[in-house]
């Protein structure tokens, strides 16, 4: 996969956010999982960056803190986790 432009202000469909996000979801899950279960992590694929807290509107205002223009895909740190498009 090219690298992905840190400046650039694409809009992803669903699934192109979901398949970004996923890799750095999967890794958080193996790395994370046990200790923050059941916590929400939000991803900015651009970058890679993730918000971790229990509160969904918390975690998604700091990430909006930090990529104001940016698009953002949510998943509970569960093994069946729920998911979720935040823009």
């Amino acid at each position: 996969m090219p690298p992905i432009d840190p400046f650039s202000n694409k809009n992803y469909c669903r699934e192109d956010l979901d398949n970004l996000c996923w890799v750095v979801f999967e890794r958080l899950m193996s790395e994370l999982g046990e200790r923050y279960q059941n916590w929400i992590v939000v991803i900015e694929p651009e970058s890679g960056e993730y918000f971790l807290g229990l509160d969904d509107y918390e975690v998604l205002n700091r990430a909006r803190k930090r990529h104001p223009r940016g698009q953002f895909f949510a998943y509970r740190l569960a093994e069946n986790p729920a998911v979720d498009v935040l823009c």
